[in-house]
């Protein structure tokens, strides 16, 4: 798949709450198709992950959704709600709260943007807790 090509490129998300809800689905389904609407092209990533500092783009978090899905791993036990969201203007700040995505469980603390009438993430810090 290739990924890069497919971020922000059919975004139908009408509200930050619409986007944020279908990055917590696609991360429960591992549904990369579902989550690479979610994204701005632009969008930056960056976090801790085990200890390990990432720094990138949503493409990583992409892929490893993808090799998830591939390997058929199972994210019985998921939960994610969205903690926070405040909205100014044509620019959003949230928290989500996952638990369960892989074993693992997350912080990811976004910031989303209102292009052309549609919301996208246009950042993702996240750390692993």
């Amino acid at each position: 798949m290739a990924i890069a090509n497919m971020i922000g490129a059919t975004v139908q998300n009408t509200s930050p709450s619409a986007v944020l809800q279908a990055y917590v689905d696609g991360s429960r389904d591992l549904d990369c198709t579902k989550l690479v609407k979610c994204f701005h092209p632009k969008a930056i990533m960056t976090g801790i992950l085990v200890d390990k500092p990432i720094a990138g783009t949503p493409e990583l978090y992409l892929a490893d959704i993808d090799r998830m899905a591939s390997q058929g791993v199972s994210n019985e036990g998921y939960e994610a709600r969205i903690e926070s969201l405040i909205v100014k203007g044509s620019v959003a700040s949230a928290t989500v709260i996952m638990s369960g995505l892989a074993g693992l469980n997350f912080n990811d603390f976004m910031h989303l943007v209102e292009e052309d009438g549609h919301w996208s993430i246009i950042s993702k810090l996240f750390t692993t807790v």
